[in-house]
């Protein structure tokens, strides 16, 4: 499995982060499953027939009715929710992967500094356990958001699915009769 020793700690340059840009739910995969990742990455998806990627889709469109979001697409590449009070908003189905949605969060949060939008704050949102997080860009964040595209980088070049160990998180997977049939 990769580490992270493995990969080039220095600050992101502009080129390599030109090279490495990639949208939001790569960043989630990676963290969730690395095998999801690579299968993803090479237009394996299975999500279009998920009962519960469906579920969050309806989710996303109908929770918060009365809030003022606005929808901005960014290089045809990330898709963020602003609300009206300049939040980096993101609405999850449920918090069981929680580090995944606040990397993706970080992640738009990082994507946007770099197109010169600072000072945005982030917030997860789960509204089935009427929770929210908030998510601060810092220079640890900055540092694991890197980290994170220099791994989707890495995983996405592999010449095959990288192994993974069955979880529980593996179960209600879009892709689990894929990788355990």
């Amino acid at each position: 499995m990769l580490t992270l020793s493995k990969l080039n700690r220095n600050p992101m340059t502009e080129s390599e982060f030109e090279a490495l840009k990639v949208g939001g739910l790569e960043v989630n995969y990676t963290i969730v499953c690395p095998r999801k990742l690579w299968l993803y990455a090479h237009h394996i998806e299975m999500e279009k027939s998920s009962d519960k990627v469906a579920l969050g889709a309806l989710l996303h469109e109908t929770a918060y009715p009365r809030l003022q979001r606005q929808e901005l697409m960014v290089d045809s590449l990330i898709k963020v929710d602003f609300l009206e009070s300049g939040r980096v908003l993101e609405v999850k189905y449920s918090k069981k992967m929680e580090e995944a949605a606040r990397i993706q969060v970080l992640y738009y949060l990082y994507y946007l500094k770099r197109k010169g939008l600072e000072g945005l704050v982030g917030e997860l949102r789960f509204p089935r356990q009427r929770r929210r997080v908030e998510v601060r860009l810092t220079d640890e964040g900055e540092r694991e958001v890197e980290d994170v595209l220099r791994r989707v980088a890495y995983i996405k070049a592999l010449p095959e699915p990288p192994k993974v160990e069955w979880t529980p998180i593996c179960r209600p997977c879009a892709y689990a009769e894929f990788c355990w049939a």
